[in-house]
């Protein structure tokens, strides 16, 4: 009799941890989505989000993987191996290989430029007005610097690649922001290309809050959206579900809200509340 009832705690035991489940995250080092050290870790955008659905799922293993952001897709589309990453752009090529949510995991503001805070006076430009980027490069004849191999949207990118005769400083390095955050402070370029929360964080932990500041552009749109992604097969399938779901009910809570404007300049951050009522 023991004997039996032995038997039955095993298989209930191993049937239970059989059936555990588990969704790998990929996450990057990539302040301010994902903060690995310092002050502010465990503080990013991306991965805080991450955590509200952890807590959302108290049955399901939550892994996290730190990988290379180029990697991301690749990864994501080898069927052989069951992972999901957050705040994905959507396309048609990635649907392809990806499953994605409805709902979006994130919401932010499109792409601005960071600039000199004398020289948003001498031009005359409003904390709430944007800027036309074309005006600025080819009337204002300022130099710009980007980030290389990066994607700012259709407009904005094909601003940067066909217009002729403007002033650009491209940086490969792996902390291309930084060091272009840092040429900005110093005068040696007039305007940066990024996304309001990257400017800000690298602003603020750098010291240069004081020194620069940031202004939407009129050729962006004002909202961009990131979404779920997970491998295209039969776990993916079931994941994506589950978290379209639980995007559903994290969207509602203050702390969502609070965690997508975190690193928002103040005068920034109504324009994405707007769009998170």
């Amino acid at each position: 009799m023991r004997f039996s009832w032995l038997i039955l705690l095993v298989c209930v035991f191993l049937s239970t941890k059989c059936n555990a489940r588990t969704i790998k995250w990929l996450t990057h080092d990539f302040a301010p989505y994902y903060i690995i050290s310092g002050p502010n870790k465990s503080q990013g955008r991306d991965e805080s989000i991450i955590s509200l659905l952890e807590q959302q799922l108290p049955h399901i293993t939550f892994e996290r993987v730190i990988i290379p952001s180029g990697k991301v897709i690749q990864e994501l589309a080898n069927l052989q191996s069951n992972a999901c990453a957050l705040s994905l752009y959507r396309n048609k090529y990635r649907e392809e290989r990806v499953y994605f949510t409805h709902q979006s995991s994130t919401a932010g503001l499109s792409p601005s430029i960071a600039m000199h805070t004398k020289l948003s006076s001498a031009l005359d430009i409003e904390d709430a007005k944007p800027v036309s980027l074309t005006n600025l490069l080819v009337n204002k004849k300022l130099t710009l610097g980007v980030s290389m191999n990066r994607s700012y949207g259709s407009e904005i990118d094909k601003i940067i690649n066909t217009t002729p005769g403007i002033n650009l400083v491209i940086r490969p390095t792996r902390d291309t922001l930084s060091t272009l955050t840092y040429m900005l402070n110093l005068k040696r370029i007039d305007i940066l290309l990024g996304y309001p929360s990257e400017h800000y964080y690298l602003a603020k932990t750098m010291g240069f809050t004081d020194d620069l500041t940031q202004r939407m552009l009129t050729e962006a749109p004002e909202i961009s959206y990131g979404y779920i992604g997970c491998t295209k097969n039969e776990q993916g399938a079931e994941d994506i579900a589950t978290l379209n779901q639980q995007l559903k009910l994290i969207k509602q809570t203050e702390d969502y809200k609070q965690i997508l404007t975190r690193w928002l300049p103040s005068h920034l951050k109504p324009k994405l509340e707007a769009h998170l009522q």
